[in-house]
């Protein structure tokens, strides 16, 4: 079996949703928005899913819209609200989000609105005042990720929200990769919308979630029936919601221990591996990270040249978002946070989940530096090679 390492673009199925799933699947469930039996029992599986998704960031379940995954929730909260506030034509957000904000963003602006992205710092930071600084009566929407898929750099966005909301904004926050991995409050947060992907969880993949707190200030962006309180047309996926659900329940409730044991284990792994690669960079912030994520720059070598070796023994690791998996340009979080072309395509993205061992981690620990050694003498990467 595989040593699998790439839990930020997807955690494997945790045994609680794939039996939430098998139960459902033999119950003979109908459309939930049917009024025969079957239907009203499938109705009342996925309000359970919605209230179970809702606990896990504190929500109310009639605030919880089910959607398709973390980038048709971003699309809907970005499209959705610039609709609703159709005299607004500014949106704030950072150089340092996942594509399925970048890629809204640069279509409102190619539509003419008025787009902002605050830089961070050389951790990933993105600093609250810079945000502030550019936040106007224009302005429709803040978009921001509460913790980076690539690097797992904390933000603190307490500053925000109270302002945001003086100035008549909206403040979507992107919490795909925090929710599950650290504790995540709505109240607390004050956002507007926030953003659930359930395959980071342990759910099946294509099920999301969109926490939205006030309906008449989000537009919908697909029509059809007044499915999910209007907001989104379309049969509900169930099976998704089901699973979702359950992935939710189980993250809570082992979220505490989890968050100790993985990130002790990703610390392990960081110390042990730095002593045998000289050169070695962490790339973000030591405090203030997601305990499961390493993103890593190895010295003379290509990190693709890095991430097939690996593969080939058995251990899967990223270069980055699974979204940009296919991409020829080094990482734009690493580039917006100061390094090099060299560094970013040197880097790495180890992220540990619920189901890697203290085994497992024992066995990469071995194994990365030896695989290292062997890419560097046979690839040895030049300073102009790599830019």
């Amino acid at each position: 079996m595989p040593i699998y390492l790439d839990h930020n673009a997807g955690a494997p199925v945790r045994a609680e949703a794939a039996a939430a799933v098998s139960r459902l699947l033999a119950d003979m469930g109908g459309n939930p928005s049917s009024v025969h039996r079957s239907g009203q029992r499938s109705r009342r599986m996925l309000e359970v899913a919605r209230a179970q998704v809702a606990a896990i960031v504190g929500a109310e379940p009639r605030h919880i819209v089910f959607t398709s995954g973390g980038t048709e929730s971003n699309n809907l909260a970005i499209f959705g609200a610039i609709t609703a506030t159709s005299r607004r034509r500014k949106i704030i957000s950072s150089q340092i989000e996942h594509s399925s904000i970048l890629a809204p963003i640069a279509e409102l602006e190619r539509r003419g609105f008025d787009t902002v992205r605050v830089a961070p710092d050389a951790d990933g930071r993105v600093d609250p005042g810079r945000v502030l600084a550019v936040l106007d009566g224009e302005t429709a929407l803040v978009t921001l990720g509460l913790a980076n898929s690539e690097v797992g750099t904390i933000q603190d966005f307490a500053a925000l929200a109270s302002r945001c909301g003086a100035a008549g904004a909206l403040l979507h926050i992107d919490a795909a990769q925090a929710v599950g991995r650290i504790p995540v409050e709505v109240a607390a947060l004050g956002c507007d919308l926030l953003t659930l992907s359930g395959h980071k969880l342990g759910a099946h993949s294509g099920i999301g979630a969109l926490y939205v707190r006030d309906f008449a200030r989000l537009a919908p962006i697909a029509f059809g029936g007044p499915h999910e309180s209007g907001m989104r047309a379309g049969t509900p996926n169930l099976v998704g919601a089901v699973s979702f659900g359950a992935a939710a329940e189980a993250a809570m409730d082992a979220m505490a221990a989890e968050s100790v044991r993985i990130g002790s284990l990703a610390a392990s792994l960081l110390a042990r591996i730095r002593e045998a690669i000289p050169g070695l960079r962490l790339n973000g912030p030591m405090v203030g990270r997601l305990p499961n994520t390493l993103n890593l720059t190895f010295p003379g070598v290509l990190g693709e040249s890095m991430l097939i070796a690996l593969d080939l023994e058995g251990v899967e690791v990223s270069m980055g978002s699974a979204c940009a998996a296919g991409a020829v340009e080094p990482s734009h979080v690493l580039r917006a946070m100061g390094r090099s072309v060299a560094d970013a395509r040197s880097s790495l993205r180890i992220s540990l989940g619920w189901n890697n061992t203290a085994q497992e981690i024992e066995a990469v620990v071995a194994l990365i530096p030896e695989v290292w050694r062997r890419v560097a003498a046979a690839e040895p990467l030049s300073e102009a090679g790599a830019r």
